[in-house]
């Protein structure tokens, strides 16, 4: 029987990350079916407000602040993979220590919560911002 090479931590390691991206894939295509579900439903509201000519900037804003969300929503994933592929990274250079991986998960984790706060923080203004009524 011929032996084969494998690297059977490295084939994990290869197989999790792929894993960590296709989750991540299905979940920006669950959100992006999310927005279309989402404009379907305000155009078709739309249509229906001849009976009260005041909504239509409502549904407007709305399906804005909706789309600013779901962006928002994407670059957290988006960055998450990209932190998980740091970590993954970093316990191969570290050897396996479970210190040092904890330290550089850590030092990664850090900037990935600030981006997520600034991103929620540019959808609630925008929402804010919509939210307002038309100056007179």
């Amino acid at each position: 029987m011929a032996e084969t090479n494998t690297n059977f931590p490295g084939d994990f390691t290869n197989l999790f990350l792929k894993g960590v991206g296709r989750a991540a894939e299905l979940q920006k295509k669950s959100l992006d079916a999310a927005m279309q579900q989402n404009a379907e439903v305000i155009a078709t509201y739309q249509k229906g407000t001849q009976a009260v000519p005041a909504l239509p900037n409502v549904f407007e804003l709305a399906g804005k602040a909706f789309e600013g969300y779901i962006e928002a929503q994407k670059s957290v994933i988006d960055q998450m993979v990209k932190q998980t592929a740091a970590l993954v990274e970093s316990a191969k250079e570290s050897g396996n220590s479970a210190h040092k991986v904890a330290e550089d998960f850590t030092k990664i984790l850090q900037p990935l919560i600030e981006r997520t706060v600034e991103v929620q923080k540019k959808a609630l203004e925008l929402v804010a911002q919509q939210a307002k009524p038309p100056s007179r």
